[in-house]
This record gives structure tokens, sequence and C-alpha cells, in this order.
């Protein structure tokens, strides 16, 4: 199998390469390393099934020069900061999650490449009464980037039924690991980051109740591969991430402990959400996901604790 990875070079893109790589598939990454670094895939480099390509997924021309040989595409990229701030622009995530994934739809269309697995985002639902959430819930997005990740889910869903395509929807759960992002930071990274330059103050955005699930990067790409095996549809879409959730000031408490520090001050920047556009609450539904014979083994808790202890390992976890 010929594997196309866009995003290739980010924490899950990087991942999931070695993943396909261990099961005998040529992979290809494609990646603008704008978010993704080149330090991930470096261990892959020397394999002769490995190939890195640094191109934009708004250059239609290159990004169809790559497509034409591949059999699969795992389409990873995205903007990686969910968070919109003032002043930001407003098309940003129109442009690097909708029209890119348009791109790579076109591209496969062009070129007869039938088989696309996409990474979405549990964004999607919004704010839900419901929990947990079910795949079939009505979507309410209340950000930009889960708006715009819905217009893609939306955009599969047409090219699928036009088109003859087989196609893959990972709604993601938060997703944890060793690998540090150089944008768009998770909550682990933000407090260890903040300790190293205050280890007697930490800021928590919100009011530290907010509550979600977690998943290991190594099992979040361990369950795409499994659903891309076992699940045979022409249009495929699961939760993906473990039954629980797990509180904001808890991960902070698992930081500062696991940072070896003690007499730490909280202050919280106030509100139910983090920032304008976060969903405070959410458990995903997956049922679906462990009737087609794959569950976590981690639960939230377990899974950011140990992404913890390895990102405070891991040199990658020095700024950039």
């Amino acid at each position: 199998m010929k594997a196309l990875i866009t995003g290739g070079a980010g924490c899950i893109g990087s991942d999931l390469a070695a993943a396909l790589l261990a099961r005998g598939q040529q992979v290809t990454v494609f990646d603008n390393l704008s978010s993704g670094k080149i330090e991930h895939i470096t261990p892959l480099r020397d394999s002769p099934d490995f190939r890195f390509v640094e191109g934009d997924l708004l250059d239609s021309d290159h990004l169809e020069a790559v497509i034409q040989h591949q059999e699969i595409v795992y389409h990873l990229a995205a903007n990686p900061d969910v968070k919109f701030s003032p002043g930001d622009a407003t098309d940003k995530d129109l442009k690097q999650n909708t029209l890119a994934t348009y791109n790579v739809l076109e591209g496969m269309r062009m070129h007869g490449v039938k088989k696309l697995a996409f990474a979405s985002t549990s964004a999607i639902y919004g704010i839900s009464d419901k929990q947990p959430i079910p795949e079939d819930l009505s979507p309410r997005p209340i950000s930009l980037y889960g708006a715009t990740k819905l217009g893609c889910e939306s955009l599969i869903s047409a090219f699928q039924h036009l088109f003859d395509m087989q196609c893959w929807i990972f709604r993601f759960a938060n997703i944890v690991g060793e690998k540090v992002r150089k944008k768009g930071r998770t909550v682990i990274s933000d407090f260890i980051y903040k300790l190293q330059e205050n280890p007697r103050r930490l800021e928590i955005l919100g009011n530290g109740k907010q509550a979600k699930s977690y998943l290991l990067s190594s099992e979040c790409v361990d369950a795409m591969v499994h659903i891309v095996s076992h699940a045979s549809a022409g249009m495929n879409v699961y939760n993906l991430g473990c039954a629980d959730s797990l509180p904001v000031d808890r991960i902070a408490q698992m930081v500062v402990e696991a940072m070896g520090l003690k007499n730490v001050e909280y202050s919280y920047s106030g509100g139910q959400a983090g920032w304008p556009g976060d969903v405070p609450r959410f458990r995903l539904d997956v049922t679906a996901l462990e009737r087609l014979g794959w569950q976590a083994r981690n639960n939230s808790e377990q899974a950011v604790s140990q992404a913890i202890q390895a990102i405070l390992k891991n040199t990658l976890v020095c700024r950039q």
C-alpha cells in the first residue's frame, strides 16, 4: 500500500508514518513544516519506503504531483491552533482546513485515488447537554476551527458519494503524547512552559473545571489503523478516544507534582471556557469503536500522566 500523510511531520502524523512503515507500507509525508518538525520524521528517513516532500496543501499543482502516485491518503494537516484570538484572520481555518481538504479531494478525484482517512475533531459537536456524545448528534460548532472541520466532513461526504470513494472520518478527543507542537500548545505543554518560567505561580485558563477526554497519540494511531482495516462501508465516521474525561485542575495538579514543585499558587482567567470557542466539557461515546474491536488501554488520567512524564524527559520540550 502506498500511503500519503498530509501533516506527517506533526505529532500524530509522524507517529502514524512510523506505524505504517512498520506494517510494510510505502509512506510519503507532505508537510509545510509550519507546525510540524523535521526532527519528528528524521528517524524515518533512512527507510527506503519513506519519502518526505515539503509543500503546502494550498499549492494544488504540487499536491497533485504527489497524490497521483498514492493508494490512500491520511489527511491530518490542518491549522494547529484551535484558539481564535482578537485580531486573528477569520479565514485562517477556512484556508488551512476546508480549502486544503478540497484540494486533497480534488487531487484524489483527478488521479483516481479512492481511499481517504481524515482527522476531524470533537469540536464539531459544540456544547452538548448529551454526554457522552454519540456520532449521530447534530453538530453545532461554536468555533471557526470546529465549523471548518465540519465543512471538511461535508465535502468528504459529497466526494465519497459522487466519485465512489471510501472514506474514514475520525472525530478525535484531545490527543496527547511526548511530542510538543511549535504552535497550538496542548494544556500539558502550556502548564510546563509556564511553570518553567515561574515555578511559584500557574495561570489556568477558564475556571479550571473544564473536563475533556484525552488519548495517547500512540493509541490514536493504533485506532486509526484499526478502523481503516476493519470498517468497510463507503463512509465511516467514528469518535476516537476513551470513555471518560479529566478536569483541567487535575491536570495542573499532576504537572506540578511531576515537576516536584510545592506551594504553587493557581490563578484563573475566569469563565467556564478557556477561550472564546472552547468547549468546556465533553465525553465521547466510543461504543461504535469498541464494537469494531478497539478500546483504549489507558483512561484520560493515565494518558495525561504518561504524556507529562514523556514531555518532561524529552529534549523537545525546550523552548523554540
